[in-house]
C-alpha cells in the first residue's frame, strides 16, 4: 500500500498547519499513516453535517404500485372507443388527435387497436351496428395516418382467422369476417382479401362456413362482384362443383346458392333480406369526416399471414424481403398471336408492357372482359398509365369510332383514381396540340372526350387549361362540335355536368365557357337544342 503523504496547507500569514489528530505527533503519523487516515475519514463522516435534503415522493397506494404506466392513456383511448358512433365520429377524431400531441404515436395506436379488438373479437355474435362504428373509427384513423395504423389489427384478423378454421371458438371467426367485411365496405382493404377468404372456407365448406359465407355475399356480395367479376366467376364455378358431390343438401345450402345466384345475376330483390343500411350509414359519415379517402390496400391473405417473415410492403419504409420475385409479379409473360404482335409493332408498340396491353386490347371479347386481362397482367405503379396511353392511342386511330375503348377507359377510371388522372393528362396533351390531329382523329377525340363528360367519368374541369378568349378558328370549331355532343342528353344529365363546376374555384374557365356558348355555339342550335343550353347556362 502506498504511504500517504502529509497534507500541508499555507495559511493567508505563510505558517503551514499539518491536519492530523490532536495528541498524535509526525512520528507516530509515519508509523500509521493508513490507520490515521482510515480514523479521519470516519470521523468527518461522522461529525460533518448534511445539506442534502431528500427529495419529497408523493403516496403511491399498494394497488398501483405496479401498474402498467401506460395505463391513464387506455383508459382514456378505451373512453373514445366506447363512444364513436356516426353522429360524433368528427368530435372523437377531434379529442383523440389533441392525445397524439402529449404521447407517441406508436403507443396511441396500439392502445386504439387494443380496444376495439378488445370489444369486437369475442366468442358471442357482435351487434351489426357497434362493429360497424368502430370499425368506422379504425378507417377514419387510416385515413389520417396511413397504412401502418391498421396493419397490426390486419395481420391480427388474418391469424385469428387462420386458427379458427382449424378449432372454432363460438361466433369468433363470424366477428373477424364481419370486421373485413366492413373495412372493405369502407375502402380499407380490397376485394382480394375478401375472395381469399372465401376460397378458404369453400375448402371445409362445413354448416359454420356456410353460415359466414351467407354474410358476406349478403353483405358486401355485390360490392365484389362489380370490382373483379371474373373472380367472382370462378368462385362460383367452385361452389358448384362441390355442391354436386353433395349428396344430402342441407336448408342452408340451399338459401346459400340462392343468394350467390342473385349476387352472380346483379339482382338485389332476391338475395333473401337483404339489408344494407349499416354499411351505407357508416360509408356517408365516412365520406363527411375524412378530407380525401386513400387507396384501398392492395393486400391479400397471404401478405399478412406472411408479414412478420417477409415484411410489409404496403407499409412505406417497411422492410420487405420479396423483392427476389418481384420480376415475375412485374409483368406477367403472356402468349399472343402473330398475327396481333405484328400489328403491335406495325403500331409502334416498342415496349413489352405496350405489346402486351395492345395485344388484350384487341383479343377482349368485350370491355370487362379486358379489364379481366389487363389485371392478370400485374402491371404496376408507372406502368399503369401505359394502358391508358394505348387504349386512347388506339381510340383515335379508329377509321370509325368504337365506344368499346370508351368502356374500357372508363372502367379503370372507375377501378382507380390513378386512371382517372393519367386521362386527364392525356386529354390535356391533346388539347394543347389540337392542330397536330388529322380529321380522323380530331372527331374520335371529340366522340371520346363528350362520352367521358356526358358519363361523368370525367369532369368538365378538365378544360381548364384552354383559354376561350384566344382560341383560333379551328378549336372553335372543335369546341362547337363537342359542347353539341354534351348538349344532346338529358336534362338531368346536362344540369349534373355543368352543375359540378359551380363550387369550384374557376371563375375564367366557367366565364370562358358561358361567353362560347352564347356567342359561337347558340346561333347554330336548333330549338330543342337552345333549350338544353338554357338549362347548361342557368348551372353557372
Amino acid at each position: 500500500m502506498c504511504d500517504l503523504d502529509t497534507e500541508v496547507q499555507s495559511d493567508e500569514s505563510g505558517s503551514d498547519t499539518e491536519y492530523m489528530e490532536d495528541g498524535d505527533s509526525g512520528a507516530d503519523q509515519e508509523g500509521d499513516n493508513d490507520g490515521v487516515s482510515d480514523d479521519i475519514k470516519q470521523e468527518n463522516d461522522i461529525t460533518k453535517p448534511s445539506t442534502e435534503t431528500p427529495a419529497a415522493t408523493a403516496y403511491i397506494p399498494p394497488h398501483l404500485r405496479n401498474l402498467d404506466p401506460n395505463a391513464v392513456l387506455k383508459r382514456k383511448i378505451r373512453g373514445y372507443v366506447n363512444r364513436v358512433s356516426t353522429s360524433n365520429i368528427k368530435q372523437i377524431l377531434t379529442d383523440v388527435e389533441l392525445v397524439y400531441q402529449d404521447h407517441p404515436r406508436g403507443e396511441i395506436n396500439r392502445a386504439i387497436l387494443e380496444a376495439v379488438s378488445q370489444s369486437l373479437l369475442i366468442n358471442t355474435i357482435m351487434p351489426a351496428r357497434l362493429c360497424a362504428e368502430h370499425v368506422l373509427l379504425v378507417a377514419c384513423m387510416t385515413a389520417n395516418i396511413g397504412p401502418e395504423f391498421v396493419s397490426p389489427l390486419l395481420e391480427d384478423l388474418a391469424e385469428r382467422l387462420t386458427k379458427e378454421m382449424s378449432e372454432r371458438h363460438g361466433k369468433l371467426l363470424n366477428n373477424i369476417v364481419s370486421i373485413i367485411c366492413y373495412l372493405y365496405a369502407l375502402k380499407v382493404v380490397s376485394c382480394n382479401l375478401i375472395f381469399d377468404i372465401i376460397r378458404t372456407l369453400l375448402k371445409s365448406f362445413t354448416e359454420p362456413d356456410l353460415e359466414v359465407l351467407l354474410y358476406i355475399f349478403k353483405s358486401v356480395g355485390l360490392d365484389i362482384r362489380k370490382d373483379d367479376p371474373q373472380a367472382l366467376k370462378d368462385i362460383v364455378q367452385i361452389v358448384n362443383e362441390t355442391g354436386a358431390k353433395i349428396k344430402d343438401k342441407s336448408s342452408r345450402f340451399t338459401w346459400f346458392m340462392e343468394t350467390l345466384t342473385a349476387v352472380k345475376n346483379n339482382n338485389v330483390n332476391k338475395i333473401p333480406n337483404y339489408d344494407k343500411s349499416d354499411i351505407t350509414e357508416i360509408q356517408k359519415a365516412y365520406k363527411a369526416a375524412v378530407k380525401q379517402a386513400p387507396n384501398n390496400l392492395q393486400v391479400t391473405l397471404a401478405d399478412l399471414l406472411d408479414a412478420k417473415t417477409k415484411g410489409r410492403w404496403w407499409v412505406v419504409g417497411a422492410a420487405w424481403t420479396g423483392l427476389e420475385d418481384q420480376g415475375e409479379r412485374k409483368v406477367k409473360q403472356v402468349e399472343f398471336d402473330s398475327k396481333l404482335l405484328a400489328l403491335a409493332k406495325k403500331n409502334h408498340m416498342n415496349t413489352e408492357v405496350r405489346r402486351n396491353v395492345f395485344c388484350v386490347l384487341m383479343s377482349s371479347e368485350d370491355y370487362e372482359h379486358c379489364f379481366e386481362k389487363m389485371m392478370k397482367l400485374n402491371v404496376k405503379d408507372k406502368q399503369e398509365r401505359e394502358i391508358i396511353y394505348v387504349t386512347v392511342l388506339c381510340a383515335l386511330k379508329c377509321k370509325t369510332f368504337n365506344p368499346y375503348y370508351t368502356n374500357v377507359i372508363k372502367k379503370f377510371c372507375e377501378h382507380s383514381k390513378n386512371y382517372q388522372i393519367t386521362m386527364q393528362f392525356s386529354i390535356w396533351d391533346r388539347l394543347k396540340d389540337l392542330k397536330s390531329l388529322n380529321a380522323t382523329k380530331t372527331r374520335n377525340f371529340i366522340l371520346l372526350l363528350s362520352s367521358l363528360i356526358s358519363s361523368k367519368t370525367i369532369s368538365l374541369s378538365v378544360l381548364k387549361i384552354v383559354n376561350f378568349a384566344e382560341i383560333g378558328s379551328e378549336e372553335v370549331d372543335f369546341f362547337k362540335d363537342l359542347f353539341r355532343k354534351i348538349l344532346n342528353v338529358s336534362e338531368v344529365v346536362i344540369t349534373e355536368i355543368f352543375g359540378r363546376l359551380q363550387p369550384l374555384p374557376l371563375d375564367n374557365l366557367k366565364n370562358g365557357i358561358k361567353v362560347f356558348l352564347k356567342h359561337f355555339l347558340k346561333p347554330e342550335l336548333g330549338a330543342e337544342e337552345k333549350k338544353n343550353l338554357k338549362i347548361a347556362l342557368k348551372c353557372f
